[in-house]
């Protein structure tokens, strides 16, 4: 049964297209935190923390089809903690190397880590449609360059303009916030690992090449100091996306106004899927 519109099977598709929902699923979010501890074993063992039998075993298994992701649910009845994580994933393994899982990190280190790659696949996402959008907006453009309508100020017809003018405009608009997305992404895109309580002292002196280590192979930037408690560049890109949305729903709100039938100077195709 559905808690939302977002996750009804009826309404969902309104709010959310396939792509972007599997990006945010409980498997994807379940696989971001697994890559997150394969990540740090990896770099453990570089460094003679674990050994590398270790952390080839948990590379091995950190897979969410391996573990019964209804369990790990079950868990967070009694801890909001990866722990529950910690506990499906232990049982996948073959051998002892469980036990070494989570080496001197805490729970927002990996859960952390995690939201930053699914925010990447979801940033990666929009930008492939918003450049389609501003490909499709230069199109138009062209094309209609010479094609003359009503200017309006107040919505009161004023000098003319083009269709390819006003379309221009969204063109531009669009165009800002694909520099925007681009931007941000230094900022956005940095890793998280720093024990319990972001000094880093559970890593015995090695925590900053450890980081380095793990960071180059998540494909995420190192980060200066801990942002456990930081949330500025998650709230500067729910930023972005909030101009975004503003920018298309004016396009879709203008698009609608003018293909009224008092005006009909546009027109949307009529789609019906089978």
């Amino acid at each position: 049964m559905a808690s939302s519109t977002i996750d009804s099977r009826v309404f969902g598709v309104l709010f959310a297209s396939k792509e972007m929902n599997k990006i945010f699923s409980d498997e994807n979010r379940t696989q971001k935190w697994l890559d997150t501890e394969a990540a740090l074993a990896r770099a453990q063992a570089k460094l003679g923390i674990i050994t590398e039998q270790r952390a080839e075993q948990i590379t091995k298994f950190a897979k969410a089809e391996l573990l019964n992701l209804d369990e790990i649910g079950e868990g967070y009845k009694s801890s909001i903690t990866i722990v529950p994580l910690l506990r499906v994933f232990k049982k996948a393994f073959d051998d002892d190397s469980g036990e070494f899982v989570h080496w001197g990190a805490t729970s927002q280190d990996i859960m952390d880590n995690g939201l930053i790659l699914q925010i990447r696949e979801a940033h990666a996402l929009i930008t492939k449609l918003l450049t389609a959008s501003y490909a499709h907006c230069i199109e138009i453009s062209e094309k209609y360059k010479n094609t003359v309508m009503a200017g309006r100020t107040h919505v009161i017809h004023a000098l003319p303009i083009t269709f390819g003018f006003k379309t221009a405009i969204w063109a531009q608009e669009i165009r800002r916030s694909l520099d925007r997305l681009e931007e941000i992404k230094p900022r956005l895109f940095v890793g998280q690992l720093s024990g319990a309580v972001g000094t880093l002292a559970s890593q015995e002196g090695k925590g900053l090449e450890m980081q380095r280590l793990m960071m180059a192979d998540l494909g995420l930037n190192q980060p200066v100091i801990s942002w456990h408690p930081s949330r500025d560049h998650i709230a500067e890109y729910v930023s972005v996306l909030a101009i975004i949305a503003g920018t298309l729903g004016r396009i879709a709100r203008e698009i609608l106004s003018l293909q009224r039938t008092e005006i009909c100077e546009v027109e949307e195709p009529f789609l019906w899927e089978k």
